[in-house]
């Protein structure tokens, strides 16, 4: 089942990610993710969620209990109650590394948009530098 994803968040009141979130539409963003949503070649969406734990990496691993992020343009969110929804463009090529890494002294996964990600929880964005 796909989110569906808007900006519009008439008639509820805003929450402190919903802020940031508005912030940085357009932007160049890394998120913390829980699981996601791949988008194919031609945009369409998959029905299913894959939770990041579940992912097989290029070297035939799982990430485990290794946090797992994505980068790319926020195009749009969604908040329902606490469980928050982005959609992410393709980063700008070669902008990022993927895979394994270490971020800021700890192992992570990096992985690129196009996505739809559910962020994981307590909630993790930043925007990218500008290069």
């Amino acid at each position: 089942m796909e989110p569906s994803l808007s900006t519009s968040l008439a008639q509820r009141p805003q929450w402190t990610i919903d802020l940031r979130l508005e912030r940085l539409l357009g932007q160049e963003v890394r998120v913390a993710a829980e699981s996601f949503f791949p988008i194919r070649w031609n945009g369409e969406v998959l029905s299913a969620a894959v939770p990041v734990c579940e992912l097989i990496l290029p070297d035939n691993t799982r990430p485990g209990q290794l946090p797992v992020f994505f980068e790319g343009r926020l195009r749009r969110f969604e908040r329902r109650i606490g469980v928050v929804f982005v959609t992410l463009d393709a980063a700008m090529a070669g902008r990022s590394a993927e895979g394994m890494l270490f971020l800021r002294g700890i192992a992570a996964v990096m992985l690129r948009g196009p996505a739809v990600v559910q962020l994981a929880i307590p909630f993790r964005l930043e925007r990218l530098p500008d290069h």
